[in-house]
């Protein structure tokens, strides 16, 4: 059984431990609102630009065809050189304590990682530890990269990786809410597929290009493809911190709960040892 001087330790380290879950759940929300307007309006942005292209690709297809018999290809066209390969991609973090997130990013990650004939490439230290412990035997590239605010330079380092491979799958946790984070993974090929094509009937929009359609394909292929991973890399950032304030409110409930616990105890052992030493001084008095 406890002492009341174990008690009374174990009080103070929880206090300790409640004020420090404190310290990290007001810089995750501070963190958090920061990044969160900039990341929900870029998303809208990306989402119209990607919608745009889509509109230009539909209506002129046959003549991106045009261009891809032109250059030798059947029914899929790029302008940028690639290595023919595949690369599954995880944005982690480097420290732990980011709450469900990353963890579950993680497993979808390494389900396809497993699986699929592909390289691997790593943002972050903690994904990377994760990563060595599973020896799965692929060739990988490792990155470092803030888990809060950006660097330029890294992230020139990465997208110049990333964009050689054909085929490119990043894996990254999306913010939904406050309470929901989920992971998910966002698809990026090289190529435009042109086997699709609509129906002149359903097509509603006509577009003029300037100064050609192959410049063009080859800014949505460069520009909006560096967007798209800057865009991954804000989303995981702020995912991680909605993540790591939830699991810290949480953290903190449950400290409460102990602390309570301990006090009550506390409150219990000193109850019982003022009752014996009454006992004693009335047995003392009786003997008398």
């Amino acid at each position: 059984m406890p002492t009341l001087l174990d008690i009374k330790e174990d009080i103070k380290n929880i206090k300790a431990m409640g004020e420090l879950i404190d310290a990290y759940e007001e810089v995750a929300s501070i963190r958090m609102k920061k990044i969160r307007d900039l990341v929900l309006r870029n998303r809208l942005f990306q989402d119209e630009i990607n919608q745009i292209f889509e509109e230009v690709r539909t209506w002129y297809s046959h003549e991106t065809l045009a261009l891809a018999k032109k250059r030798g290809a059947s029914n899929q066209i790029t302008f940028i050189p690639h290595n023919g390969k595949n690369v599954s991609v995880l944005l982690s973090a480097n420290t732990g304590l980011y709450g469900s997130i990353i963890p579950e990013t993680y497993r979808m990650f390494m389900s396809e990682a497993r699986e699929a004939q592909s390289e691997v490439t790593i943002i972050g230290k903690y994904g990377f530890q994760l990563f060595l412990s599973e020896n799965i035997g692929k060739p990988y590239t490792y990155f470092d990269y803030p888990d809060y605010g950006e660097n330029s330079d890294k992230m020139y380092e990465i997208i110049k990786h990333i964009v050689q491979y054909e085929q490119i799958h990043v894996f990254y946790g999306k913010f939904k809410n406050i309470i929901t984070q989920q992971p998910i993974m966002l698809s990026v090929s090289a190529k435009i597929d042109l086997t699709d094509n609509q129906n002149q009937s359903e097509k509603k929009e006509l577009y003029i290009f300037e100064p050609s359609l192959e410049k063009i394909l080859i800014f949505f292929e460069t520009q909006i493809f560096s967007s798209l991973i800057e865009q991954s890399m804000k989303e995981s950032q702020l995912s991680k911190y909605a993540s790591r304030f939830v699991a810290m409110d949480k953290a903190s409930a449950n400290t409460q709960r102990e602390l309570q616990r301990l006090e009550f105890t506390r409150n219990r052992i000193t109850h019982q040892n003022f009752n014996k030493k009454q006992q004693e001084i009335i047995a003392g008095l009786m003997g008398m």
